[in-house]
């Protein structure tokens, strides 16, 4: 046991500095689902559930804003099933060229129509607690998905794309976008993932009933499965990965999820990486077992334009977003061991 909280200590701490994060999505989307798809995500309309996390499980606005000055505070970092995460939940730092973005995300993560809409977006790679949560177990984990699918995604959605164009804004958060500060084009990459990403969260496995991305995290076997929740954050499917997969069916619906979601959308960072992943699971698991008839369609914003006008390094970048989410699946076998 002392063993895995020493490597767990160590992979988080190489985690904790990989912050090479290239982002460069379109706003807009929505998600579009196959009536049997739509059928198996789940949407928990529960009141009580929704009440009583709101009541007493939610961090406060003012906690919020004590945990963007200071390391994780102790309300935030013991996230259990009564505790919904919190993203970016560590410190934001200093690192900003802009003072209306360090402003901006005050705001927004101060928000309650923000909080309350419990993005699993920007869960995935920007929340401490919820890396916790998925060290509990299944049941922790359901439980923080029944809250993440209990939500209006309608609202929610114009919620974050309402976000994503204020951050292209060039008086708040668009100098700092084109300069790739990792926490700006996250943020950016997590507001216009949200509609996908709460689709394929909130998928149910068509065999046992359960979330898919609960059994993939939570069952050691199927870890595989972890790493298509990440395409839509711009990282890309880890060589290798296809041809070790379980060939499950939520890994193909997954999968049909995002190819519906924007695949050829060249202002979608899934863009970049949906092609070639659904390549190499058509080799692993069968012809068709991703859709590959991508059409890719040129639609890049003017302030994605003049942003992209200052950035550099992009295949360094890209080998970051690989080895971020190499980290974060070995975090959960060291776990799971």
């Amino acid at each position: 046991m002392q063993t895995k909280f020493v490597c767990l200590a160590v992979l988080f701490s190489i985690a904790a500095n990989a912050t090479s994060i290239r982002i460069s999505n379109s706003a807009g989307f929505q998600s579009v689902l196959g009536s049997d798809l739509l059928e198996r995500t789940v949407v928990k309309g529960s009141s009580a559930i929704r009440s009583s996390q709101s009541s007493s499980a939610m961090l406060s606005s003012s906690s919020v804003s004590s945990s963007l000055s200071n390391s994780i505070s102790s309300s935030s970092s013991q996230a259990t099933v009564t505790s919904m995460p919190q993203a970016f939940d560590t410190s934001l730092g200093t690192n900003f060229t802009q003072d209306s973005c360090a402003s901006f995300f005050n705001r927004f993560l101060a928000d309650r129509a923000f909080i309350d809409c419990y993005p699993f977006s920007f869960y995935l790679q920007n929340s401490k607690a919820f890396f916790e949560i998925t060290k509990q177990g299944a049941y922790a984990l359901s439980s923080t998905f029944d809250a993440i699918c209990s939500v209006n995604a309608s609202q929610c959605t114009a919620t974050m794309n309402g976000y994503a164009a204020e951050l292209l804004d060039s008086s708040i958060c668009l100098g700092d976008y084109g300069l790739e500060n990792p926490l700006v084009t996250a943020a950016y990459n997590d507001f216009t993932s949200y509609s996908m990403l709460y689709a394929a969260g909130c998928l149910t496995s068509s065999v046992s009933g359960a979330y898919c991305f609960v059994e993939a995290t939570s069952n050691s076997s199927l870890t595989q499965d972890s790493y298509l929740y990440y395409l839509p954050l711009d990282v890309t499917l880890p060589s290798g990965v296809a041809s070790n997969g379980t060939c499950t069916q939520c890994a193909s619906d997954v999968m049909a999820i995002f190819y519906n979601s924007g695949a050829g959308n060249t202002s979608l960072a899934l863009s970049r990486t949906y092609l070639s992943a659904a390549k190499a699971l058509d080799a692993a698991c069968g012809d068709e077992f991703a859709d590959t008839n991508v059409v890719f369609v040129e639609s890049t914003t003017t302030a994605e334009a003049s942003a992209s006008a200052t950035t550099t390094g992009a295949a360094a970048t890209a080998t970051s977003r690989t080895v971020l989410s190499a980290i974060v699946i070995a975090m959960l076998l060291v776990w799971n061991a």
